[in-house]
């Protein structure tokens, strides 16, 4: 739970440094994802048929943070 604080808090740094479309973040968080993270992001999208080229950073921050804290 711990890592998954950390790791947000770490992309929310990042694109305090660099501005993106809302989507573009989104992308660039899940491009980020490694391990068990990157596999469990994988069947989300799978399962709920979710399309990355239209996600928003707030709805995978919340699907995210759903999993993890």
């Amino acid at each position: 739970m711990e890592d998954a604080e950390a790791w947000i808090l770490g992309m929310n740094k990042f694109f305090e440094l660099h501005e993106y479309a809302n989507n573009m973040k989104a992308l660039i968080a899940i491009f980020s994802l490694k391990g068990k993270e990157d596999i469990w992001w994988e069947d989300v999208k799978w399962v709920r048929d979710i399309r990355t080229d239209n996600l928003s950073r707030w709805e995978f921050k919340r699907i995210f943070r759903k999993k993890y804290l």
